[in-house]
């Protein structure tokens, strides 16, 4: 077991600090139960039909499945939108997690990092690519919403080295 996960159980796979906004950490499913009363807000990318009873007062759950074309309950238009109209207000960490936090929150993460004015550079270093493949079906409608071209599938392309899956939209 690497020493780091004796020093704290609870590291995130993915952490990006938003400048003069809440530090957006990604966990998996089963540390985010554990850990999830540590954080100010939590936002929940699950599959359709997962049942999250936590209690936690500033949580908002999105069903969704990982898919990156249009299928079962893929992401859209409205999914993202709702997403990144979450309220942080007055957040100082934000917990957002998926199943794996492989996919779908490493990809909701950058969305919310980039909405918060990270830099490009900033939401890089966040992300464990070792650990990451962001849904490009999410970036891409995010990108769309937030007025960024492609930038975010572009790094997650280059970092991945999958190039196969970019939507256009």
């Amino acid at each position: 077991m690497p020493e780091r996960a004796l020093e704290d159980p609870f590291e995130p796979l993915h952490a990006i600090q938003a400048p003069g906004g809440p530090r957006l950490e990604v966990l998996d499913l089963p540390m985010a139960w554990l850990a999830h009363r540590r954080y100010d807000a939590v936002i929940s990318l699950v599959d359709p039909g997962t049942v999250l009873d936590w209690g936690h007062p500033r949580q908002r759950v999105f069903e969704v499945d990982d898919v990156e074309r249009d299928r079962g309950a893929a992401p859209d238009v409205a999914l993202v939108r709702a997403l990144l109209d979450v309220d942080l207000a007055g957040a100082s960490s934000v917990l957002i997690h998926c199943h794996g936090g492989f996919s779908r929150s490493p990809a909701a993460a950058m969305l919310w990092a980039a909405q918060l004015g990270a830099g490009l550079r900033a939401i890089e270093r966040g992300i464990d690519w070792t650990r990451a493949d962001p849904n490009r079906l999410i970036l891409a409608l995010g990108e769309a919403q937030l007025g960024l071209g492609r930038t975010l599938r572009e790094l997650a392309a280059r970092r991945t080295g999958r190039r196969d899956v970019l939507p256009l939209l």
